[in-house]
């Protein structure tokens, strides 16, 4: 009988090892991988959620067609086709068309959204609302009848349209306008409380059926009282202010976001003119300075306003250099994968397309891609994505591999010796040699990463009491864990999505699957195989956290259980006698179904970026597949240890180069091969 939740953690006792132990891992400095996600895109420019439970993605195109993808699906659809209301942008640096996207918080029972778009004809910006086919949250498609204009605002120049609407966590829509255009704001209406041009806007959509306005002015809205107006058109009476406003002094907010957690902060990226580019804290009724400064420099286009305080200064500027031109708003990570530190703002140039992240008062560069940065999107679960003008959209992901003992993104050579019960670790960050007795002739090796600091730990499973020893490399400290029983298969993986390894076993007596989750110390128990089925647990669908599956040798089926949707799957995929090897080969962030034949000393895999099928020939019927990351390009390399001689054979997926290494004796089980996937 399983032993459910009887821990015996030793919290302090380290490893007496008859062997030398060195090269222990030390966490490398943070490290972004960028994981691609969707390309053949027009335009893409952001990436919502609903935030309804759902988890589907919305992906819009500035040419005027919002796209759907279901959770675990690669292939989007038409969620609403806005195209014949919109001018549809005709080159790369248009700034026109659709440009905003954002989900009613009562979206689940009233299926509104609103959007942002300059108007086919005079270029005119519209606010509007629309609504599901269905009236509610369950439908896929939006309703172009529905339209229900809020308001517009003319624009006296094509550039500068803003573009962004979301709901605050006060329920109120903002909407951020850029200065009307040209350069160096002519008409100075960022700094004109008549207009609504160069301001960050707030209004409240929700009005009573029967409203003779379109919509309602919050109560706590800066601006109210004498010599205010409501300005439905765009503007007002000269002298007067308008009561949308919620700040003033704004060139371009393009991208803008409100942190999910802390405070909820409103972080808005300030696109500037020839030299400096700000990221501002917004607090509403302040005036962010613009066209009197560009950042923190005064313009000299009204000297005599150049008064530091009279203005809210940007906590961050940088300058157009090494090619960098325009700033592209992100968010503030809250996710739970630990793709970026938690608290960090990310941002990047459209131009020089570096992807940065601001966290703890500091800037650190995470990635210079070569491409043109449009916008950041995050999903439901709080994991950001990042969009190109190419028509690619990627997915920030913390970097990782399998086996990684030493913390550098890298696959080691890592063998466990039953006869010795001994470790040996090849280290790829610097060659170094670990040897590390734990376990014994019986234990089944589980290295997986328990203690979530992104270096494998040392672990093995005991199927005679079903006990789970590890050794974590955070605190260098042994623990154990009872759970499950004799006969059980150790399937240990995250399944909860925190980036800690959850203990998991499948009972092949009776095809039930039972995970102890780290995240809450909850447990699962998923019925899902049979006896003669080859757990291969893993993450198919990209969501971070670790699917249900099995392989089953007789037919050569593949069954999947989604954790993104719950949704059944099955692939024919092998034959008897394969063993199959899921891993994320083309580096999408999703396993790919994979075998390696003995027979004939072949793999067979189905890449789930392209569905393309790829046949490699490489291996002898005596190996040991071993994929991992051994090159840290982030996709994993076809590899194999063979037995007889103790030699690792690689294909380095970044080069096609083929690396050997001696490490090992007969009778040596390597590690990747149980820390796979």
């Amino acid at each position: 009988m399983m032993r459910i939740c009887k821990i015996m953690r030793i919290a302090t006792i380290f490893i007496a090892s008859a062997a030398a132990t060195l090269g222990q891992g030390i966490p490398a400095p943070y490290t972004m991988r960028l994981q691609p996600f969707l390309t053949g895109l027009s335009r893409p420019i952001l990436i919502r959620s609903a935030k309804d439970g759902s988890k589907r993605l919305f992906i819009v195109q500035q040419t005027g067609i919002i796209k759907i993808l279901q959770p675990g699906a690669t292939v989007p659809t038409d969620f609403i086709n806005l195209s014949s209301k919109i001018v549809v942008p005709t080159s790369g640096g248009d700034e026109r068309g659709l440009l905003g996207l954002t989900f009613d918080p009562q979206f689940t029972a009233n299926g509104k959204f609103y959007v942002d778009y300059t108007r086919v004809g005079d270029g005119t910006t519209v606010i509007a609302e629309y609504k599901t086919t269905t009236g509610n949250g369950n439908s896929n498609t939006g309703d172009i009848t529905s339209e229900r204009v809020l308001l517009t605002i003319p624009q006296p120049f094509s550039n500068h349209n803003g573009g962004m609407v979301e709901f605050g966590p006060d329920g109120y829509l903002y909407i951020g306008m850029g200065d009307g255009g040209s350069g160096n704001d002519p008409g100075n209406r960022a700094q004109n409380r008549a207009q609504l041009l160069g301001k960050m806007l707030r209004i409240d959509p929700n009005v009573p059926p029967g409203s003779m306005v379109p919509y309602l002015i919050p109560a706590t809205n800066p601006f109210q009282g004498a010599n205010t107006s409501r300005c439905d058109g765009g503007s007002t009476t000269a002298g007067n202010t308008c009561q949308e406003l919620w700040t003033i002094g704004m060139r371009n907010p393009w991208r803008y976001s409100f942190d999910r957690g802390g405070n909820n902060n409103l972080y808005v990226a300030d696109v500037g003119q020839d030299a400096i580019e700000e990221l501002d804290v917004i607090t509403g009724g302040g005036n962010y300075g613009w066209r009197v400064y560009e950042g923190n420099q005064c313009t000299n286009l009204d000297p005599s306003l150049c008064i530091p305080g009279n203005y809210i200064a940007p906590f961050f500027t940088y300058t157009h250099t090494a090619g960098r031109c325009s700033v592209t708003g992100g968010y503030v990570y809250r996710g739970g994968l630990g793709s970026l530190p938690n608290g960090a703002y990310t941002f990047a140039d459209y131009c020089s397309g570096e992807i940065w992240m601001w966290n703890n008062n500091a800037q650190t560069l995470l990635q210079d891609t070569p491409r043109n940065v449009v916008s950041f999107g995050e999903d439901e679960d709080g994991e950001l994505y990042v969009c190109y003008s190419n028509g690619q959209i990627d997915k920030i992901s913390r970097s990782k591999a399998p086996a990684d003992f030493d913390g550098d993104f890298k696959t080691d050579l890592s063998i466990y010796r039953p006869s010795e019960g001994t470790w040996y670790v090849s280290n790829s960050s610097n060659g170094s040699f670990r040897a590390q007795q734990f376990g014994t002739l019986e234990d089944i090796p589980t290295p997986e990463d328990y203690d979530g600091d992104n270096i494998t730990d040392i672990g093995v499973f005991r199927p005679s009491t079903g006990v789970w020893y590890y050794f974590g490399s955070a605190t260098n400290t042994f623990g154990a864990f009872n759970f499950g029983t004799s006969g059980d298969i150790p399937a240990a993986g995250d399944y909860d999505g925190d980036g800690k390894a959850d203990y998991t076993v499948y009972r092949p007596s009776t095809g039930v699957w039972y995970t102890f989750r780290s995240s809450d110390s909850g447990y699962s128990v998923t019925p899902f195989g049979i006896a003669e089925d080859v757990p291969v647990a893993g993450d198919y669908d990209g969501d971070g956290r670790y699917d249900i599956a099995v392989f089953r040798p007789s037919t050569g089926v593949w069954y999947r259980l989604n954790s993104s949707n719950s949704g059944f799957s099955a692939i024919a995929f092998g034959l008897s006698g394969d063993i199959p090897t899921p891993a994320d080969f083309d580096g999408d962030g999703r396993l790919d179904t994979a075998v390696y034949r003995p027979s004939s000393g072949l793999w067979y895999s189905l890449r789930s970026a392209t569905g393309a099928f790829q046949a490699t020939q490489f291996g002898l019927i005596e190996d040991i597949p071993v994929v991992g990351d051994y090159d840290g390009d982030g996709k994993e390399d076809i590899a194999v240890f063979r037995p007889s001689t103790g030699v690792w054979y690689i294909l380095r997926s970044s080069n096609s180069a083929l690396q050997v290494g001696q490490w090992g004796l007969a009778g040596d089980l390597p590690a990747p091969r149980y820390d796979t996937p």
